[in-house]
């Protein structure tokens, strides 16, 4: 075996790999730093602290097109003074669907967060929630909520929807990089029936390419290496699993009289 660390994460469809060249405490200063340096790349594109990519997994690893992403707004008349006022009212919202979903024999999966983000920079935020909801019929989404409007539309629908997509509009208010948003903090609230994404990790033989399974759709790819080594990432979703088909009841044969 050789000394190439490789890693993946599994979430749902969605699988994370990388293969990279590790440093031995056997090699001189100059080779380990460069075997560092290819390390340190590949870390990066795995990194797990990075709040939308977190997000990401867990949107992946639970969530499919069946399922919903709401926008809860509110009326004038109903408008929260502040975040815990609006948080009281979004844990309202999710009781009344638990209700919904034990009724029907469902289980309730969900991921929101709040937001005020304003329309340009010096303008007061306007409080609402984006919320990942397992699947159930719109309409009961819609009449639970009493408070403003509701936008109910697939989690993944068009062409430029993805888990990636919809994980980085949701932290967005947290990211620092941009005016009037609220840094330092996750920023969404989940279940605590999410399934967690599964990681695994194996040393490998040097040389190894790393290649999607066949009907795979590439999301991202990436490659570098030096001298002593080299990194290789690789971003897909698995294809998507064939439909158990409803089967007809037999015919009936008439009758002869």
């Amino acid at each position: 075996m050789g000394r190439n660390r490789l890693k993946t994460r599994q979430a749902g469809r969605l699988v994370e790999v990388v293969c990279y060249t590790q440093a031995s405490p056997s090699d001189r200063p100059e080779e380990r730093a460069a075997k560092n340096k290819i390390s340190s790349a590949a870390r990066q594109k795995l990194n797990f602290r990075a709040a939308w990519r977190k997000l990401e997994l867990l949107l992946a690893a639970n969530f499919s097109y069946r399922d919903y992403f709401v926008t809860l707004t509110y009326s004038p008349e109903n408008l929260p003074q502040n975040r815990a006022a609006a948080r009281k009212c979004i844990t309202k919202y999710i009781k009344r669907l638990r209700v919904q979903f034990g009724h029907r024999g469902l289980t309730l999966k969900y991921i929101y967060n709040t937001e005020a983000v304003p329309d340009h920079p010096g303008a007061p935020g306007r409080l609402h929630h984006h919320l990942v909801i397992s699947a159930i019929d719109p309409e009961t989404i819609k009449t639970l909520w009493g408070l403003g409007q509701v936008n109910v539309e697939p989690l993944l629908d068009g062409a430029n929807d993805s888990y990636e997509a919809r994980a980085r509009y949701m932290v967005k208010e947290r990211d620092p990089g941009m005016e009037g948003r609220r840094a330092g903090q996750r920023g969404w609230t989940p279940s605590l029936n999410l399934e967690k994404p599964v990681e695994s990790s194996e040393l490998v033989p040097e040389f190894v390419t790393i290649q999607p399974p066949p009907g795979a759709y590439v999301l991202e790819k990436a490659a570098d290496s030096n001298y002593y080594g080299s990194f290789q990432y690789l971003k897909y979703l698995l294809p998507e699993p064939p439909r158990n088909k409803a089967k007809k009841p037999p015919a009936r044969r008439p009758r002869r009289p």
